[in-house]
């Protein structure tokens, strides 16, 4: 968990370091970069990540219970045991619970995002500029991130009710 917060937060820092200097060395008017994000895209990305704060947060313990249910099989439960054989300290929700973690975290970004937008957007300078693109830009990395997370646990899911429906079949054939 706290390789994962140390990543983003290096991340962030990152993005916001190389926007900062694009706004201040590499264009030769910042003033107009400025412009553009404060008339043209401060409020559509005020919205958009509101938009997306609250979904995820609505929809973020439908979207790990019905995960969880991929979990709860034996297919797992003995890739978990062979890990622990080899002397990997897994735990059995593990995969999950970084899910989660993914999934809060990009709730609580997206809504900061947002305010970020309201807030220090108003001021028309190159570092308040600088921090609200970059968390932005962090916060759809970090939503990339989670969607590639949330596709390979539906991939296991779609894998276990498969087998279960199989085995259902299998058990009604005369």
């Amino acid at each position: 968990m706290k390789t994962f917060y140390a990543i983003l937060a290096i991340l962030l820092i990152g993005i916001f370091i190389a926007v900062y200097l694009v706004l201040n060395r590499v264009a030769k008017d910042a003033s107009t970069w400025i412009n553009i994000y404060y008339t043209e895209a401060r409020v559509p990305m005020f919205t958009g990540f509101l938009t997306l704060g609250s979904f995820l947060l609505t929809l973020q313990t439908a979207i790990l219970q019905r995960l969880k249910d991929a979990y709860d099989c034996d297919d797992h439960a003995r890739k978990v045991q062979q890990m622990r054989k080899k002397g990997h300290p897994v735990r059995y929700y593990g995969s999950l619970e970084r899910v989660g973690l993914a999934l809060s975290t990009n709730v609580i970004l997206a809504l900061t995002t947002s305010t970020f937008q309201m807030t220090f957007g108003f001021f028309r300078t190159n570092w308040s500029t600088a921090l609200c693109v970059s968390f932005a830009i962090t916060t759809i990395f970090l939503v990339v991130y989670l969607t590639i997370q949330l596709v390979l646990a539906h991939h296991q899911w779609f894998n276990k009710i498969e087998e279960e429906k199989d085995g259902q079949e299998a058990n009604h054939q005369p």
